[in-house]
């Protein structure tokens, strides 16, 4: 949870130096931003690769996530 909490009070700060910058027109601010999507990309694209690869192993997942929940 606590987790959870610094990651969303970093994404607000980010967006808030982005938007800053815009508006300031300093580029500098806005790097983090482009940083952090740059990140985002990178991340999701290895996770469309893995369940392109490995597309049992994510269904035996998903059926353990549901059991898990059900029972």
């Amino acid at each position: 949870m606590c987790i959870a909490t610094a990651i969303s009070l970093l994404m607000i700060l980010i967006c808030a130096m982005a938007t800053y910058g815009a508006y300031k027109q300093h580029a500098a601010w806005i790097i983090p931003f482009f940083c952090y999507q740059i990140f985002d990309f990178a991340l999701n694209t290895l996770v469309a690769i893995s369940v392109l690869v490995y597309p049992s192993t994510i269904q035996d997942y998903v059926r353990q996530l549901v059991n898990h929940f059900m029972f």
